[in-house]
């Protein structure tokens, strides 16, 4: 009897160890399909991350306008398709040439996802172009049908594996001190109002005379650099000059010494992004009184209502702008007096390459002030006939979302219409005594991407006194530019006249108004061709 009960006791054992294998081999069957898909998981996303990236780059703009076309768009969604199924080692089911764009990549309408089918796999392509709203963003999602081995005997065949990808195209490395983009027709893209002498610089300060640098600060006409026969002053160019169409130049001058006479072909305008609208509102608060002054804080946020400075009966007081985005939407902000700007008491803080802030940086790390106008938004700097603001702000140098060193930025969906229309203008005259001795200080770039018109928007920039810095420092950027002199400073500057610096004779500038000047740490730093984003 004990040996019967044992056998029968090694028969069930034998069964308990067999269905326990069963169950053990089916764990780690799944458990190497489930490897697979991880593993797998990790390349779908590589090839998410890298059609986004190819896409993104067919989105920079080749000419004078700065927002994508339905064929870039339709050139990016093949792109991005070509290179996110390269990357799992197969082709789309349209082939891979993109020059003509296939027909299956044009999307139904805009922002309307683009699907494109492997050839060989069970895999697709999804691209969206504009994305969330944002013209210069691809949104890329891959979904591969992965087959799997052991899953099968339980019925499961496939698994699909989806990874998203969002990218945003650069821009190229634009070193400019003034550019008019637009090209339309035979209009002037800058004017200069002969108003008195006045000075715009490549950041060399006249010692680049002999050799003048080939890759900073030009200043770019993509139309006529309107200047015509001297009428009352000079507009003095310090570095390398160029125009687009038919020469009318004849008030202009460089280095104070020669004439002007480059042209060359018309130069794409760059695609500046701006940053997200914020959510929350931007209000206004105070703080401690700064010698006897009364202290006004503004803080960043979405603006609905126009910003009008100075407030009732504080033409002397301090308007303090906490660092951050400032997005106007269908309001204005309109300086007229008061001690303004984004430092502690309003007036420049200087660092070793020009001026900072010295507040802290914004919630969401934004290290200076930007301000963005959109829908029918302006921003406008004037002077009274007895007082003039004091106007100091420095751009950010990191912002979460956009791009950098841009202290005022016009979206191309400003609807202020061209070519007289002017959604920026500073007309502050610098030789009043202003409130902190301070006329007109921007530390980083001007950027109008409103197109808005047969010819664009434009901007208008009086220079300021001589003894000041210049009012802009960093780059001008619009389709059209107003330069006006402001009859600060005249003088002679006969062109052809000068001695010239390179034989070695002494070389005397003139009196001149400053306007602008590039500045390498003031100007949008570059970000390559295209960058993921979350």
């Amino acid at each position: 009897m004990m040996i019967k009960l044992r056998r029968g006791k090694r028969a069930q054992s034998l069964v308990i160890v067999a269905l326990s294998a069963t169950a053990l081999f089916g764990i780690i069957a799944l458990g190497l399909d489930a490897g697979r898909l991880y593993f797998q998981r990790r390349d779908v996303q590589n090839a998410a991350d890298a059609g986004a990236l190819a896409g993104a780059q067919e989105l920079i703009p080749t000419g004078a306008i700065t927002t994508p076309t339905t064929g870039m768009q339709a050139s990016a969604a093949c792109q991005a398709a070509v290179y996110a199924f390269k990357a799992i080692l197969d082709v789309p089911q349209a082939g891979t040439s993109c020059s003509p764009v296939p027909g299956a990549y044009f999307a139904g309408a805009p922002g309307a996802a683009v699907t494109e089918p492997a050839a060989n796999i069970s895999a697709n392509v999804q691209v969206w172009t504009p994305s969330r709203s944002n013209n210069n963003e691809i949104h890329v999602r891959v979904t591969y049908n992965v087959p799997l081995t052991f899953a099968s005997v339980i019925g499961f065949t496939t698994s699909a594996v989806v990874a998203d990808a969002y990218a945003h195209a650069g821009f190229y490395n634009k070193t400019y001190t003034v550019f008019g983009f637009d090209a339309g027709g035979n209009g002037n893209s800058v004017n200069y109002d002969q108003n008195g002498n006045a000075q715009i610089d490549d950041g060399n300060n006249g010692s680049d005379f002999c050799q003048p640098s080939a890759v900073q600060g030009k200043m770019v006409s993509n139309a006529k650099w309107h200047a015509p026969n001297p009428g009352g002053g000079y507009l003095d160019m310090n570095g390398q000059f160029f125009y687009a169409q038919a020469a009318d130049t004849h008030a202009l001058t460089l280095y104070w010494a020669s004439g002007v006479s480059t042209a060359q072909a018309i130069e794409p305008a760059p695609n500046y992004e701006a940053p997200a609208k914020p959510t929350n509102l931007g209000f206004v608060g105070s703080a401690p009184s700064i010698g006897g002054r009364t202290v006004h804080v503004i803080n960043p946020g979405l603006w609905q209502s126009n910003l009008n400075i100075p407030f009732t009966g504080g033409a002397g007081d301090i308007y303090r702008f906490m660092n951050g985005v400032y997005y106007f939407q269908d309001a204005s902000l309109n300086i007229s007096g008061g001690i303004v700007g984004n430092t502690m008491n309003g007036q420049p803080v200087m660092g070793p390459y020009g001026a900072v802030t010295d507040l802290p940086n914004a919630a969401d790390g934004t290290n200076g002030v930007e301000f963005v106008f959109d829908g029918s938004a302006t921003f406008n700097a004037t002077s009274t006939k007895t007082s003039a603001p004091s106007v100091v702000f420095t751009a950010p140098t990191f912002v979460p979302s956009g791009t950098d060193s841009i202290v005022f930025f016009v979206k191309p969906t400003d609807t202020v219409s061209g070519p007289s229309g002017t959604p920026w203008v500073e007309q502050i005259d610098g030789t009043l005594p202003s409130a902190g001795n301070y006329p007109f200080q921007i530390w980083g770039t001007l950027y109008n991407a409103d197109v808005n018109g047969s010819h664009g928007t434009g901007v208008v920039i009086q220079a300021v006194s001589p003894a000041k810095p210049y009012a802009i420092t960093g780059e001008v950027v619009s389709p059209q530019v107003d330069l006006d002199g402001g009859n600060l400073a005249t003088g002679p500057a006969t062109v052809n006249t000068k001695p010239n610096p390179c034989t070695g004779n002494p070389y005397t500038q003139p009196a001149a108004g400053y306007m602008v000047q590039f500045n390498s740490h003031y100007v949008p730093h570059f970000r390559g061709y295209a960058y993921l984003v979350k």
